[in-house]
């Protein structure tokens, strides 16, 4: 390869990480609460909130005021496709480790459907990341949960406690 082809090919890679801090600096930062409307955010804090068992798997209503608003929320994920080499490109975003898997689903509003724009390495499924896109308000079914939310994925980085 030569200079000028790398050189490019550097202040490329550069200008999509500064791109994505971009974007994340602009993002809503959003807690799962903050996806839970109003109307039934009693009855939800009603059920056991940390017991996965006490909540509904069925779809349930999502805030719609955040229909296209660029969002950044933490979480861990649930792979939904993984290619050969190990990357995942689709996925559920889920308030705490285990959920869909170890647990019965927490409610649609507490799961967000990610399609990730560049498929990510993840290492381990323990690790809980940030995701970062917009989001849309729209019920999606998968193998493991009904999700109240979707999102294609901008920037995806690991949580830093």
């Amino acid at each position: 390869m030569n200079v000028s082809n790398r050189v490019i090919r550097q202040g490329i890679a550069v200008t999509l990480l500064l791109g994505g801090i971009a974007i994340a600096d602009d993002a809503r930062e959003l807690t799962w609460d903050d996806l839970i409307p109003a109307s039934e955010a009693t009855e939800q804090q009603g059920n056991n909130s940390f017991d996965p068992f006490a909540m509904p798997a069925f779809p349930t209503g999502v805030v719609e005021e955040l229909n296209g608003v660029l969002v950044k929320i933490p979480g861990f994920v649930v792979p939904l496709e993984v290619s050969e080499e190990g990357k995942v490109s689709e996925f559920l975003l889920v308030p705490y480790f285990g959920a869909c898997i170890h647990y019965p689903p927490p409610p649609a509003n507490q799961i967000v459907y990610i399609t990730a724009e560049e498929p990510m390495d993840l290492e381990s499924t323990w690790e809980p990341i940030w995701a970062t896109g917009e989001l849309k308000t729209e019920f999606r079914e998968s193998l493991l949960a009904y999700s109240g939310y979707t999102m294609t994925a901008q920037a995806i980085e690991i949580y830093e406690y």
